[in-house]
């Protein structure tokens, strides 16, 4: 896999403390063995079950300490990976997030370095129904942006989709910025056309 692109994607969660090392050893694996480098850049949301884990087994957290050390280290984790991208290694990143200063910061990134919009190696991920105004933004600008879905059983779902509000704490307000943002659109149409 990955030898000719990316297909293969690792998932990196930056609120593990391990995760710029992880990051750092998977890129120095792929130059070395010759295979593209895929990653999907998450903040994570089993932060209950891993210090539970780790409580239950006697050994340290694993979490980051605090909610910005988890932003410092997705953030330095996007930089560290687009930096891989320009070098032409053909690396692949898909920023995951709902955080609209990281998709700003990566977009800005990628214009420094000369990164191309679209099928220059990086995607942007939402969930349906979150920071739609985004992937909309970012998806009429040229970037490649996917919308998921979970699905499954509702007790299945339910859980991972709490994990994803909890996780977005900002969520509420970003809703209500949508709410406004589609309630000025339709006001702005005219009703018959």
């Amino acid at each position: 896999f990955n030898t000719e692109r990316a297909v293969v994607y690792n998932t990196y969660q930056a609120y593990l403390r391990d995760a710029g090392p992880r990051i750092a050893l998977d890129l120095e694996r792929s130059r070395r063995r010759n295979f593209k480098f895929g990653a999907k850049l998450v903040r994570g949301a089993y932060m209950v079950q891993e210090r539970k884990r780790a409580k239950e087994l006697g050994y340290r957290d694993p979490i980051q300490p605090t909610l910005a050390a988890t932003h410092a280290s997705y953030n330095r984790a996007w930089k560290t990976i687009l930096n891989e991208i320009k070098s032409g290694s053909g690396a692949e990143v898909m920023v995951a997030t709902h955080n609209e200063r990281s998709v700003r910061g990566v977009v800005d990134r990628m214009e420094q370095l000369g990164i191309e919009r679209g099928n220059g190696g990086v995607a942007f991920g939402q969930l349906l129904g979150m920071c739609d105004h985004v992937s909309l933004s970012l998806g009429h600008a040229g970037y490649a942006v996917y919308k998921y879905v979970p699905y499954g059983p509702i007790k299945d779902v339910m859980p991972y989709l709490v994990r994803r509000a909890e996780e977005n704490s900002g969520m509420l307000t970003s809703a209500g910025n949508e709410m406004r943002m589609r309630a000025d659109e339709l006001r702005r149409r005219p009703l018959f056309g």
